[in-house]
């Protein structure tokens, strides 16, 4: 793992190996969660940016046996492999996690044999840059940014846009979703939703924007995904959280890792 200083202008951390030792918890609630749903069981706000390259265990397998370089193969098959963009705050970016690191997406990686690639800053939102980074729009106009032809570009977010006017944070979603559409007209949009801590109040601010982004995921025919309206934390207790009350643990990211791989495929992203 090779990690850039945190003065570089675009600091990115490299992962290779999706499996390690403080990770294993997180996947095992993943395998436990999905399990059981099999059977019918239906159970930022400081993050710097990062940008993630997240590999399968299987694709990194196959890449270690292909041709070399100066080796061609017309009738090779095309590659299967699905080539994802998550970009959202630090509930993407794994802020609470020990160590840091984009553990939600990385469990989606290794269950749904996905590359992905993860665009996180803490405190960001469709109307709000917090307190050192830029509103969803204008990260992503950023120059690179949508250069890759993503198969899937997840845009998670809502939770930092809680004192937004609902008027601006529905034009601003939908003005964000015509954009990527514009850059990556193949590629299939997923919305994913605000989230609320487990154990406490909803708020009622969060759980309007998780409305209005729903709104904008029908009426953009999108498939749209939530840990509030989807339930992702309930019966979660004080093992979920990190100690800021807020964001979750290792632990917490893998059951939500594990849930928004099951809602994935219940959209029929996946």
């Amino acid at each position: 793992m090779v990690i850039l200083p945190e003065s570089s202008p675009d600091a990115r951390v490299r992962e290779g190996a999706l499996r390690d030792g403080p990770l294993d918890s997180a996947y095992t609630t993943a395998d436990v969660f999905l399990t059981s749903t099999a059977r019918g069981a239906a159970t930022e706000m400081s993050a710097r940016r990062t940008t993630t390259r997240l590999l399968a265990a299987a694709v990194l397998l196959a890449s270690a046996f292909a041709l070399p370089a100066a080796t061609s193969n017309a009738n090779a098959p095309a590659d299967s492999t699905v080539h994802a963009l998550f970009f959202g705050d630090s509930l993407m970016y794994g802020t609470g996690a020990r160590p840091t690191r984009p553990v939600m997406a990385r469990v989606v990686a290794r269950l749904l044999g996905w590359d992905i690639t993860v665009d996180a800053v803490g405190g960001t939102g469709y109307t709000t840059g917090g307190q050192r980074g830029r509103p969803y729009l204008e990260r992503l106009a950023k120059p690179g940014v949508l250069s890759t032809p993503y198969d899937v570009v997840l845009l998670e977010g809502g939770t930092n846009d809680k004192a937004a006017d609902p008027a601006t944070m529905r034009a601003r979603a939908t003005e964000t979703v015509a954009y990527v559409r514009s850059r990556l007209p193949t590629a299939k949009i997923v919305l994913m939703g605000a989230y609320n801590p487990p154990g406490k109040r909803y708020d009622a601010r969060r759980v309007t924007i998780d409305a209005i982004l729903q709104t904008v995921a029908i009426e953009q025919q999108l498939p749209y995904v939530s840990p509030i309206s989807g339930q992702w934390t309930k019966g979660q207790g004080a093992r979920f959280l990190c100690p800021d009350g807020l964001h979750p643990s290792t632990y917490g990211y893998g059951v939500m890792g594990a849930r928004l791989t099951t809602a994935l495929r219940q959209a029929g992203v996946a």
